[in-house]
Formats: structure tokens, C-alpha cells, sequence
């Protein structure tokens, strides 16, 4: 069976383009997770249709003129409006979490796309998701998404209670909160879920952590038959701006 492994990819290839936008809101969904959001024109043309699609968000870095670039995913789009939503993780430590600390209202940014989010063959009868609290934005979009025809589960560690959030879950969908205690590996809970899990060459798998528990997690499943396979670090402990 093909399988779709390894980072998004787009189904048809499109321009990414460019479209300046500014800070319209600001919206406190948890202790450390904010919602930013920003408003511009022909914002369509930057936003991918599929699920957890993705921009590249540039702001202007503290200190200096130049511009910082980082993925996010689109948690919300409104076409009359003319706005996108962006979640934040404010951990310790990176330029964005600063900036979106920062950030006021009528505050400029830039915004580029559009870029496809989780890669479907469309022949996965089942999905399982395995993701930290810096993937909750992607993990709430693709649940969004789902529609009830097939079983779906997601997994999600997060370092401290208080990180959870409250979601409108499709039928057929169940979620499972793993906590990570203190001297835990980041993602280990969810290599370890992934473990007991028993995965048919139907089935869709995502991941999605600290780098470290990715590059486990991508061993763990390297040779087994899937329908589809995603898999990334969004992080690495003790540095500021990872990059994949």
C-alpha cells in the first residue's frame, strides 16, 4: 500500500503568496494559549482548504527591522470578515511567544500561503493522533474536520492540567489527555501510547511533539504499512526557535 509519509504535501502545486494583515483581537483560551487574530484583504488566497492548513506568519522582531517567519496552523477563517486565527503556546523562551505577548491590537504582520495541512490519501478508515500542547491548534483544526465516518483518537500530553482545553469533539471521535510529570521526556507519554496501539495498513497516523520523541516516533513506525504517516517536531527542548 503507498503510503503517505513525512511532512504535509500539497496536492496541486500553487504559488505561495503574500498578504500583509494586522492584530484584530486577542483572546486568553487557557493560561498559556492565545488566541491572536488577524485581519487583511484576500485573505482566501493564503488559506489552504484542508485540514490543519497552515501560514507562515512573519513579525517584526524585537529590537530591530528584520522579520522573524514561523508555521502556524489556521485554527479559524472567517471569508466575510476577512480573518484568520492563529493559536500561541507561550513557553518560555522564542520570538513569537514574546510577540504574541506583546502584540496590540492594529499591530502589523505578514502572512503567506496557502499551505496544506494534514496530508490524506483518502483511503484511511481510521486516524489516530498523537500530539503535545504546542500541537493543540493542529489536533483541534483535523478533529474539527472529521465527520463521524470513520474512528478516530487522539492522544495529547500536556505538562500541566491547566493546558487542556475544552472541545466540541465529531461523533466517533475520542480524546485522551496524557499528563507529563515532572522528569518525564517531552512526548514520551505519547511514544509509549503509541506502543500499545495495534495499527492496520488502513489506518492514518499523525504525530506531531518535541523533535526528540518525533524522531522516535518516526523509527518506531518506520517499517510498518500504513495508509498514511505525519510526523514532526514543532520543538526541541532547550532551543528557542527550533526549526524542522
Amino acid at each position: 500500500m503507498n503510503v503517505i509519509r513525512g511532512t504535509a504535501q500539497r496536492a496541486a502545486h500553487r504559488p505561495t503568496l503574500s498578504r500583509e494583515v494586522v492584530v484584530t483581537g486577542r483572546e486568553q483560551l487557557t493560561e498559556r494559549m492565545l488566541r491572536v487574530t488577524f485581519g487583511g484583504d484576500d485573505l482566501a488566497a493564503v488559506v489552504h482548504g484542508s485540514a490543519g492548513s497552515w501560514v507562515k506568519l512573519f513579525v517584526r522582531r524585537p529590537g530591530d527591522d528584520g522579520e522573524h517567519g514561523r508555521a502556524f496552523t489556521v485554527r479559524g477563517y472567517d471569508p466575510l470578515r476577512d480573518e484568520i486565527e492563529v493559536d500561541f503556546f507561550l513557553h518560555d523562551g522564542g520570538t513569537m511567544p514574546r510577540w504574541a505577548r506583546g502584540c496590540r491590537i492594529g499591530e502589523p504582520a505578514r502572512v503567506g500561503g496557502p499551505r496544506r495541512g494534514h496530508p490524506s490519501s483518502g483511503i484511511a478508515t481510521s486516524l489516530t493522533l498523537f500530539g503535545d500542547e504546542t500541537a493543540l491548534p493542529a489536533v483541534a483544526a483535523i478533529l474539527a474536520r472529521e465527520h463521524g465516518d470513520r474512528p478516530v483518537r487522539a492522544f495529547v500530553e500536556t505538562g500541566d492540567p491547566r493546558d487542556r482545553q475544552d472541545m466540541d469533539l465529531p461523533r466517533g471521535v475520542q480524546l485522551t489527555w496524557l499528563d507529563r510529570r515532572a522528569g518525564d521526556t517531552p512526548g514520551a507519554r505519547l511514544v509509549s501510547a503509541a506502543s500499545r496501539e495495534r495499527f492496520g495498513a488502513a489506518a492514518g497516523v499523525w504525530f506531531a511533539a518535541e523533535a526528540g520523541s518525533a524522531a522516535l516516533f518516526r523509527r518506531m513506525l518506520h517499517d510498518q504499512d500504513l495508509a498514511e504517516l505525519h510526523v514532526k517536531g514543532y520543538w526541541r527542548r532547550g532551543v528557542g526557535d527550533y526549526r524542522d
